[in-house]
């Protein structure tokens, strides 16, 4: 099982991807386009998948062996982002940065 985020390549990734675990990126694609909680795009050619790799903390998320759609995994506290380590007050190491420097 593989990790991947699936968004709309219109829009973009920062405004509203999923977390997509499935076998390659062609399932990852349907299952997404099948299954998404709520409609990202309306054209399947502008549905975008990225393999998502050398972040094990990610699969922390999986809720099954099978392939399936998270569509709320875990963001920072602070930047809403999600596919970054975050640390045990949840933030991530950018955010976390910013923490200290602001002092």
């Amino acid at each position: 099982m593989k990790a991947y985020m699936a968004y709309s390549r219109s829009v973009g990734s920062l405004e509203c991807a999923f977390l997509v675990f499935a076998n390659n990126a062609k399932e990852a694609k349907n299952l997404a386009w099948n299954k998404m909680p709520f409609e990202v795009t309306d054209d399947f050619i502008d549905l975008g998948i990225h393999l998502i790799e050398n972040r094990p903390w990610l699969f922390d998320e999986m809720t099954s062996r099978e392939p399936h759609i998270v569509a709320s995994p875990k963001t920072c506290k602070r930047c809403d982002m999600w596919g970054y380590e975050l640390n045990e007050d949840g933030y991530c190491e950018s955010c976390e940065e910013e923490i200290e420097e602001e002092g």
